[in-house]
């Protein structure tokens, strides 16, 4: 069997792989709780590996991405003694590596040195506005539609909106991701996410939680879809017909093209299309609502599914291709 690389993307309460072939790889994904053991799911990983026919020596490396305090953007090399804002990612990635004994290579991690200055003031000196976004997905869904219009890569600017169990929306500028909002923080919410909520609201929510972690709970896994629906997966986002469903998918429409509406002005009005991505794309009903709300912005563009593993596999040929290999410090 030819070399193979491993594709590692946890987001929310899932955990996304694909192995093999960039062009064509298994992909499967296994559920997270809240609080995961890193090994334990290692040896979950390894042991679908081991059924799926994969072992070490025919695996080159592994790709998965993250958060660095600071540095450009661009391909790393990971070390296990390297410091970075995704340490369960970080020991997840050092205990494959060590198994398989391949490296891992972060992919386009997200970084405070892109953003605009403007974006990382809040209205107060003790909080910075969080820039923990999957940079690597944007710019990737970025790459391809600059392509796509024949545009030079540090020409194109686009509002990419990834919308599915997290909902993160980003505008990007050339290679650099100037601003960026997830279902996690301010943005939109999301299938289990509250998004951005007033402030009182959130300190009686605080005050009336018996310790942070309830308060975290309610905010972060019983908000959202969940918490309005009952829903638990994003392929029932369609499946209620009653009134109360449709204001639920209607508001998290308004939502989303507000935060569209928000970026567009960030880009000082010059986008060249919105790119619209993730298990929600695939609904055309509500590609449709979004586009009657922001169609007057830019083209939109719907890329249906969700692109992480997609994102990391065109890092890796990024990888193959020699593109400079920076090390965390």
């Amino acid at each position: 069997m030819c070399m193979a690389v491993l594709a590692v993307y946890p987001q929310g309460k899932t955990l996304h792989f694909g192995v093999g072939a960039v062009d064509a790889p298994e992909a499967a994904t296994f559920t997270l709780a809240s609080c995961t053991d890193a090994a334990i799911v290692a040896e979950q990983l390894l042991a679908w590996l081991e059924a799926a026919g994969f072992s070490g020596d025919q695996l080159e490396f592994i790709v998965t991405s993250g958060h660095l305090t600071e540095g450009p953007s661009g391909i790393y090399r990971w070390t296990q003694s390297a410091q970075s804002a995704e340490p369960w990612a970080g020991e997840l990635c050092t205990v494959l590596s060590e198994y398989l004994s391949c490296p891992v290579y972060l992919i386009d991690p997200a970084s405070s040195a892109e953003c605009h200055r403007h974006a990382l003031v809040t209205g107060t000196p003790a909080i910075q506005r969080p820039y923990f976004a999957d940079y690597f997905i944007f710019k990737y869904l970025a790459r391809e539609e600059a392509l796509r219009r024949g545009l030079k890569q540090r020409e194109g600017r686009f509002i990419v909106a990834h919308l599915d169990t997290v909902n993160q929306l980003g505008a990007v500028v050339g290679t650099r991701v100037v601003d960026c909002l997830t279902s996690a923080d301010e943005g939109p919410f999301a299938l289990y996410h509250s998004g951005g909520l007033p402030f009182d609201e959130i300190l009686r929510i605080c005050d009336s939680a018996p310790q942070r972690e309830q308060a975290l709970q309610a905010l972060t896994e019983n908000g959202g879809l969940r918490g309005y629906l009952g829903l638990e997966n994003i392929a029932d986002f369609y499946s209620q017909r009653d009134e109360q469903s449709e204001l639920i998918r209607q508001a998290l429409v308004y939502q989303i093209a507000k935060e569209i509406g928000a970026l567009a002005a960030a880009l000082q009005g010059q986008v060249d299309a919105i790119i619209c991505a993730g298990e929600l794309a695939r609904f055309e009903p509500l590609i449709a609502e979004l586009t009657a709300r922001v169609g007057f912005v830019a083209p939109l563009v719907a890329v249906p599914g969700q692109q992480g593993v997609s994102a990391l596999l065109a890092g890796a040929r990024r990888v193959w291709e020699k593109e400079p290999i920076m090390n965390l410090s």
